[in-house]
């Protein structure tokens, strides 16, 4: 009777064993699972990183077009404020402005 007894305990022990293994695994695929998903949110953190690099290089190149449309308009003032200034004095006839 105590054999069968210890052998039942064995068994029991045995079951719980493979059951904690089978919990250990879990775990591991839950681990390995969300190491997926930190690693997929790092891709995403770079894509935007690019996407906001790529957005800055847009500004930067609107902001020189900015610059150059202003030099423009300040050269074409500068070409009027002169042009009115010679046809005020009688100058600048029969020359073609542009």
């Amino acid at each position: 009777m105590q054999v069968d007894a210890t052998k039942i305990q064995v068994d029991a022990t045995k079951i719980q064993v493979d059951a904690t293994k089978v919990q250990v695994n879990a775990t591991k695929v839950q681990v390995n699972a969300t190491k997926v998903r930190v690693d997929a949110t790092k891709v995403r953190v770079d894509a935007t990183k690019v996407q906001v690099n790529a957005i800055k290089v847009q500004v930067n190149a609107i902001k020189v077009q900015v610059n150059a449309i202003k030099v423009q308009v300040n050269t074409g003032q500068e070409t009027c404020v002169y042009t009115v200034a010679l046809r005020k004095r009688g100058l600048g006839r029969g020359i073609i402005y542009a």
